[in-house]
């Protein structure tokens, strides 16, 4: 970590010379900084030197600042965090609670000291929290409808969940692999992407696409709104970089219980 910090210090100055970085805001070290395109993917290459988050993750802090100014009081849950986005929730909400997922481990469990959690059959109580977290996430579950009822379930009335997952605009929703009895099916060519607590990755379950806000209104009832935001000056550009909200109805979650 610290080499590849290095490297990107001594890139700064080849990359304003080449006209590859812009100043801005970043909403998650929340600093003036200076941007940097490091790669062509800006996805995942378009950093902010102080804090090293990517676009993605400043784009789920400013919709969290933006719909919940008053986050740091709630009570939090975060699957699978990973980043500096997720660091940076923690340290600031004493009622963060994070979660990783062992296939091996109960869910409820404490693995080498961290929390287990199965999103498809997660421990919690019911109406446990006012907001859930996830990044990324959702297009590697292999049950989503369980995973999406699981998380209406845990969240109090008028509560939330703010997520990241790639969406191909323009396309329906594309399964790439279910669960058998004997293990997991490929229907299309496995994709791996990284695992913060596995080394060999991620299998990505689904490609989701525009049906996806009506699939969890069907599978667990909670409407979702779909935030776009293009805007250098806060180091939000790049592909895939929607931030969805869905909330469980009805009770306002101004006064959190």
């Amino acid at each position: 970590m610290i080499r590849q910090r290095v490297k990107i210090f001594l890139a700064i100055p080849r990359l304003i010379l080449t006209g590859r970085t812009n100043f801005g805001y970043c909403h998650v070290c929340r600093r003036k900084t200076i941007f940097l395109k490091t790669g062509d993917w800006l996805r995942d290459q378009y950093l902010c030197p102080i804090c090293h988050s990517i676009p993605r993750q400043r784009a789920l802090l400013r919709v969290l600042e933006s719909e919940f100014p008053q986050w740091r009081d709630l009570r939090m849950h975060e699957s699978s965090p990973c980043g500096p986005a997720s660091e940076m929730i923690r340290r600031q909400c004493p009622g963060y609670l994070a979660s990783q997922y062992f296939p091996d481990s109960p869910s409820g469990s404490n693995h080498d000291g961290v929390r287990c959690e199965n999103l498809e059959k997660m421990s919690l109580n019911d109406g446990e929290f006012d907001l859930m977290i996830t990044q990324d996430v959702f297009e590697h579950v292999l049950r989503p409808e369980l995973a999406f009822s699981e998380i209406s379930r845990i969240l109090k009335p008028g509560g939330a969940h703010l997520f990241t997952v790639p969406l191909y605009q323009g396309r329906k929703t594309v399964t790439r692999a279910i669960a058998m009895p004997d293990g997991v099916k490929y229907l299309q060519e496995p994709v791996f992407h990284s695992n913060p607590v596995d080394d060999a990755g991620s299998l990505v379950i689904t490609d989701w696409g525009d049906d996806l806000s009506d699939y969890i209104a069907t599978v667990c009832g909670m409407e979702t709104e779909i935030f776009s935001v293009n805007d250098a000056s806060l180091g939000i550009c790049g592909e895939f970089l929607e931030v969805f909200l869905s909330r469980k109805s009805t009770t306002s979650m101004e006064s959190p219980s």
